[in-house]
């Protein structure tokens, strides 16, 4: 409900001179130029949540030069279990907080202690009074970027970033065999019959992909050697199928397991990935999310996270 006190997480806008160029004349107009989703705003609204120069407001109220538009965020209970987690943050503002997920931890699984119960515990003890909201998902064995939303707004704001592909997620693997150039992949990709793999199948959502090819190494035990394009043209086809490449790879839609699923398809799955036909015994794949960039919500500029 309204509330007279204003906080530091409140989002504010200034009608600036080009907003005014833009043609913008409404409250409703402001926001929609901001991008914020009608669906959250109908509820602030409800709310009494949305001022204008400090009184409440209605998307149909007549904006001029140098007024300000302020959103205040409701209260909501944590929707997990404070439990004690290591957590690396890599990033945060009043609306993200990025961290740095490891290995062979879950994001939110039922029935055991996950990324989620840490982030409760760190919202609980920082006077965040918010949901839990993941913007993406890591599998248990995959590391590195993992994004989460402090309120409905930034969750809204963002995801239409995702599905607009304008939020760039940017991952790091070592494939089977000799994979060379750039290339994007388009797919359609669903779960199989045995409900445990998804596959390339004709019934499936449409997924995009893109790889940029790094290096192709050989590898000795764990370690890896570069190979050089010299050295590369003397293998046999054979010798070139033992080699692995490390590619950096961007996901455009987030469909479950799709790198492991597209790279598998292109005959170069991830090296350790039983799941997708390539096996290492002792040793599973290595998948970082190693890079994000997306646009501010508060101040509209490009921001660049990395994990590494």
């Amino acid at each position: 409900m309204a509330r007279k006190t204003f906080r530091s997480d409140d989002v504010n806008f200034l009608l600036m001179p080009e907003d005014v160029e833009a043609g913008i004349t409404t409250v409703g107009e402001w926001l929609d130029a901001k991008h914020m989703s009608r669906a959250v705003m109908k509820h602030l609204f409800q709310d009494k949540l949305v001022l204008l120069n400090g009184k409440k407001t209605n998307p149909k109220a007549a904006v001029t030069l140098s007024d300000e538009l302020r959103l205040q965020l409701p209260k909501e209970k944590i929707d997990y279990e404070p439990i004690e987690v290591a957590l690396t943050i890599l990033y945060e503002d009043d609306d993200l907080l990025i961290l740095d997920k490891p290995v062979g931890i879950t994001v939110n699984s039922k029935g055991q202690t996950s990324l989620a119960n840490g982030v409760a515990k760190y919202f609980k003890e920082n006077g965040i009074k918010r949901k839990v909201r993941f913007l993406n998902r890591l599998d248990r064995d995959t590391s590195g970027c993992i994004i989460v939303a402090k309120s409905a707004l930034a969750q809204s704001f963002y995801q239409k970033q995702i599905e607009d592909q304008r939020f760039e997620k940017w991952y790091t693997t070592t494939v089977q065999g000799v994979l060379q150039g750039v290339n994007i992949v388009e797919l359609p990709m669903g779960r199989s019959e045995d409900g445990i793999h998804y596959e390339v199948r004709e019934d499936g959502k449409m997924t995009r992909t893109a790889y940029n090819a790094l290096g192709i190494y050989r590898e000795d035990g764990v370690e890896l050697k570069l190979v050089n394009n010299e050295d590369l043209a003397q293998l046999s086809p054979e010798e070139q199928a033992q080699l692995v490449t490390k590619v950096d790879v961007r996901l455009y839609t987030g469909k479950t397991h799709q790198i492991r699923v597209a790279m598998a398809h292109l005959g170069h799955p991830l090296v350790g990935d039983a799941l997708y036909g390539c096996e290492r015994p002792g040793r599973t794949y290595q998948l970082r999310a190693k890079r994000v960039v997306f646009t501010s919500l508060r101040t509209g500029q490009m921001v660049t996270v990395e994990a590494d």
